[in-house]
């Protein structure tokens, strides 16, 4: 006898979570009359709960996308020092044509400060305004005091950052009323009682709409039983944000770099304390330190990444 596949949703992560359930409530909706007329006074409420999920991961794909927009920023700091440093070391050119060259692209930059420690809304003013003079009334200067690759790698890593940071600023959503876990449970309960009377429908014999949805859902949540819990994801394959430099204290630099995983379908952002820990080396003095993430739960191995204590 055919039935539905259980599904071991305590594994999933929230997308895949969000994924089934948007093809579940989709098949439901498109399902035939008998599957339809037996889950009538459920599915009601399994589409409330999915609302409401909807809602939490909008929210939580924002959240991801300031994650991206922090990498992005960082590779734009790390751009705007690397330049800098350029121009620090051109204005002391034994050709005196260059360090002249130099000298005023210092001034011009020293005029903006720090850029890469403003906030987000200063820092891109600041990097506009930068630019326009790199390749307006100072692009005589930049040229000779071999800015070009600089001045590319700046425009690229602005242009990045600018476009996350305005896709983020067009989702105006408010935070959902209910969390993550407590909208799976909700959704989780209702779908057990949608399905014992799938299932019924179909030991029953009742009409052959039972198992058309079966034959659709079935595929789906045995692909996400095998890739979420039966199969141990090596880390060493996620791909580990970069660390922005951290500041000197004396005390211990814990930075928590975001973790994403791919899979054959999509692309998981870990959670700390359920997917990986960390731990650090040579994180207290100025140099280079180690942050190495281990994987938990479903993720075995480690990777590590360096980064900069100044």
């Amino acid at each position: 006898m055919i039935k539905l596949v259980s599904a071991i949703f305590r594994s999933y992560p929230n997308e895949a979570h969000f994924k089934i359930f948007d093809r579940i409530t989709d098949e439901l909706k498109k399902s035939g009359q008998a599957v339809q007329t037996a889950t009538a006074t459920h599915t009601p409420e399994l589409y409330d709960w999915f609302a409401k999920e909807t809602a939490c991961i909008a929210w939580y794909r924002k959240s991801s996308l300031t994650a991206l927009i922090a990498d992005a920023d960082n590779r734009l700091d790390r751009a705007l020092i690397g330049m800098s440093a350029q121009v620090n070391a051109a204005r002391y050119s034994p050709d005196h044509t260059v360090a002249a060259a130099a000298e005023n692209l210092h001034i011009m930059l020293h005029s903006y400060g720090q850029v890469f420690k403003k906030p987000y809304l200063q820092e891109m003013g600041a990097v506009k305004a930068i630019l326009a003079h790199l390749n307006g009334d100072l692009s005589a200067e930049a040229q000779t005091a071999g800015l070009a690759s600089w001045i590319t790698e700046v425009e690229a890593a602005f242009g990045e950052f600018l476009t996350l940071f305005e896709q983020r600023e067009a989702q105006t959503l408010e935070k959902p009323e209910q969390r993550f876990p407590a909208v799976r449970s909700g959704i989780e309960k209702v779908w057990h009682q949608i399905a014992v009377l799938i299932n019924s429908g179909t030991a029953l014999n009742l009409s052959p709409d039972f198992e058309a949805f079966i034959n659709v859902i079935n595929p789906e949540i045995t692909y996400m039983n095998s890739e979420f819990h039966r199969a141990k994801h090596d880390i060493s394959a996620a791909q580990i944000s970069s660390i922005e430099q951290q500041p000197f204290t004396g005390q211990p630099c814990t930075p928590v770099p975001d973790v994403f995983f791919e899979t054959s379908k999509e692309t998981l952002k870990l959670t700390l304390g359920k997917d990986f820990n960390i731990t650090y080396k040579n994180n207290i003095n100025a140099g280079n330190a180690e942050c190495t993430v281990h994987g938990k739960g479903r993720y075995k191995g480690s990777k590590t990444v360096t980064f900069i204590i100044a």
